[in-house]
């Protein structure tokens, strides 16, 4: 299974805190991080169309997940179910601006919370609940 996360992000923000979850994860599936960033976003007054061209060529392959506010809430056993049984799963995390309507039609549309997260503590949750979910589906105990 391989599992490609895409952010819009200049710079890791957490980084030995994501690396722990990637490497953990990697025990069970392929994990990939992207960061795609542009010097055209820094411009921007609201950037949320160029997530879009930015983002949109990476949906062409594997099963997509955007996470947005509006997406669907779930359990722990139900993200795991829906998302962790696909050869490739692509979840596209956006910037401050969100995702415009066009690119939630790319995939299934998920919520990580009611809170607000800045997308590299989003990107973090993500990542646990990756890891989470991978050692329910396979069985080991760090899921309880």
């Amino acid at each position: 299974m391989q599992i490609h996360i895409y952010t819009i992000e200049r710079k890791e923000e957490f980084p030995e805190a994501v690396a722990k979850f990637v490497e953990q994860a990697r025990r069970f599936a392929s994990i990939h991080l992207h960061s795609v960033y542009s010097k055209k976003l820094a411009k921007a007054s609201n950037p949320s169309h160029l997530y879009t061209e930015l983002l949109l060529p990476f949906t062409r392959h594997g099963h997509n997940v955007v996470l947005t506010p509006e997406g669907e809430l779930m359990d722990t056993p139900t993200f795991t179910r829906r998302f962790l049984n696909f050869g490739r799963v692509n979840f596209f995390i956006g910037g401050a601006y969100g995702f415009e309507e066009e690119f939630k039609k790319v995939g299934e549309n998920l919520s990580l919370s009611p809170l607000t997260f800045s997308h590299q503590i989003a990107k973090l949750v993500l990542l646990e609940q990756v890891y989470r979910g991978l050692t329910l589906k396979y069985g080991h105990p760090y899921h309880k």
